[in-house]
């Protein structure tokens, strides 16, 4: 039996917008998807507007084209990794905000913290 997870990702123009969820049907507990969405955001600079110099990976312009390079890098078989319900709730929910430039992630009522603070966090 797996601990399952939602994903979402928000608008950085709307905080209430989610762009894209994400269901994940196991390891969802925070040292699982947690710490493994935790270090794969900390490997993107986010970024308006695209030039030569950005077209590299490592950046994403904006957070529907961060959310589509996670479904892209995830997404490596068939089963166990879904676009859910906008709404959907499992025992872990994460979601993705671009905050004054910022990537901060949340976790139901137990987190809320940059990539960083989220890969040092330990859950009781």
């Amino acid at each position: 039996m797996g601990t399952r997870s939602t994903i979402k990702f928000y608008s950085e123009f709307n905080q209430e917008e989610v762009l894209v969820s994400v269901y994940q049907q196991h390891d969802g507990y925070i040292d699982g998807a947690g710490h493994e969405l935790a270090g794969w955001l900390n490997t993107k600079k986010m970024i308006n507007g695209i030039h030569f110099q950005t077209m590299e990976e490592g950046y994403a312009n904006g957070m529907g084209c961060l959310a589509a390079q996670f479904i892209k890098e995830f997404k490596i078989r068939i089963g166990g990794f879904y676009i859910g319900k906008i709404d959907g709730k499992e025992e872990y929910n994460y979601e993705v905000r671009l905050i004054d430039n910022e990537l901060i992630i949340t976790v139901d009522d137990i987190f809320k913290g940059t990539p960083s603070e989220l890969l040092e966090f330990n859950e009781e």
